[in-house]
């Protein structure tokens, strides 16, 4: 493939299939299991900044040297390292950062229905800026079903502490936003490799977080123990490395807003992790909300006969 800046747009996308779906369950697995590794890393030693920064660092690390491996050739022109940089930094380290400090002010709960917004922001976005992901009935309703889902997934008594806190809550949806834009402007990239795009967006967003990580955190001085250690190896080469190169993949193939749906697999999965790592049991509610979500994973694909 060619890596020049002046390489062709990305080809209109198709209907997502039986490949698409199976990569869709994989990506929400790998990113369910977040929530697990992430709570192991900090209870053990690291702090999430520091945490988000390992992360990024590993998954870029992984992904350029696979890149390299394959023969991929580094991007060239001044415009499309340009564009790669502003990824980097709203793919990653400005979401990154905003939903940690955000969680400072909020509930977890809240935060989880308010990364459901991402699906609808998504599909917005892509109408407003694309010319083969319109709105549409059907996408708008099923975006409202996996919202409704992560709502009664997460307990409906979390929405009561919707609008205090506005600081936080201001702080998370920009986050959102921000992954938002990321999905829908890393479709319009040049034809490069996935593997070489993903791990320069993450090195760019390395570069982006890591002073802010050494001046919050002071990583130098920090003690953490063998399982956080483990969960940062986890979190940077499967979460990260592995999670944004199929989200990327998917997005390429089937659209942005159809890999932003996974936004409301993921915490259904997290359940999962919780179970067999933490003996979590879930209730009657993750069952009512997994019917909503693949309620609305399947109306957007409806055909009209």
């Amino acid at each position: 493939m060619s890596a020049t800046g002046s390489s062709p747009a990305a080809p209109d996308i198709h209907a997502p299939g039986l490949p698409e779906f199976t990569l869709l369950a994989l990506l929400a697995l790998v990113w369910g299991s977040s929530f697990l590794f992430i709570k192991v890393a900090v209870d053990n030693g690291l702090p999430p900044l520091t945490l988000a920064t390992l992360r990024i660092a590993m998954g870029a690390v992984i992904l350029l040297g696979l890149a390299r491996a394959r023969g991929q050739a580094w991007p060239r022109g001044a415009a499309l390292w340009l564009k790669l940089t502003f990824l980097g930094i709203i793919g990653n380290s400005l979401p990154f950062f905003l939903i940690g400090w955000g969680e400072q002010f909020t509930t977890s709960q809240l935060a989880a229905i308010l990364m459901a917004t991402i699906p609808l922001l998504v599909v917005v976005l892509a109408h407003l800026m694309t010319h083969d992901e319109k709105m549409s009935v059907p996408k708008v309703a099923g975006v409202l079903f996996g919202m409704a889902g992560v709502v009664v997934l997460v307990g409906v008594d979390a929405l009561n502490g919707l609008g205090a806190q506005v600081i936080g809550q201001i702080a998370i949806l920009g986050g959102c936003l921000s992954y938002s834009l990321y999905g829908v402007n890393a479709r319009r990239l040049p034809q490069i490799g996935a593997e070489m795009t993903v791990g320069i967006i993450l090195a760019l967003g390395f570069v982006a977080i890591l002073p802010v990580c050494l001046i919050v955190d002071r990583p130098w001085a920090l003690s953490p123990g063998g399982d956080a250690i483990f969960a940062a190896f986890w979190l940077g080469l499967l979460s990260t490395a592995f999670g944004n190169w199929l989200f990327f993949t998917i997005m390429r193939r089937a659209g942005a807003s159809f890999a932003s749906t996974n936004n409301f697999l993921v915490p259904v999965m997290g359940l999962g992790w919780g179970f067999f790592g933490y003996n979590e049991v879930p209730g009657v509610n993750a069952v009512a909300a997994l019917i909503l979500i693949l309620i609305g994973l399947a109306l957007p694909r409806m055909r009209r006969h």
